[in-house]
């Protein structure tokens, strides 16, 4: 249908995003290695985890403190 209108449409795509990948030094899909090269270590996931926890938990003390403050001052 795209070819109907502008026939040089699909060409003039494919010219761009190989202009697209030489400027920023990508690779093609298919040369892609299928095994990462730069491996994750295998605890930063639990590392982010627990300080997401710790921080939360941290707000909430902070919280429950200043509740506490504001309840026990006007009493």
């Amino acid at each position: 249908m795209l070819d109907t209108h502008a026939p040089n449409l699909t060409e003039s795509i494919r010219i761009l995003v190989h202009n697209s990948d030489e400027k920023h030094h990508r690779i093609p899909a298919a040369a892609a290695p299928t095994k990462r090269s730069r491996k994750r270590q295998p605890g930063s996931r639990q590392v982010r985890e627990k300080r997401t926890f710790q921080a939360m938990f941290a707000f909430g003390l902070l919280l429950g403190a200043l509740e506490l403050f504001i309840v026990l001052h006007y009493l």
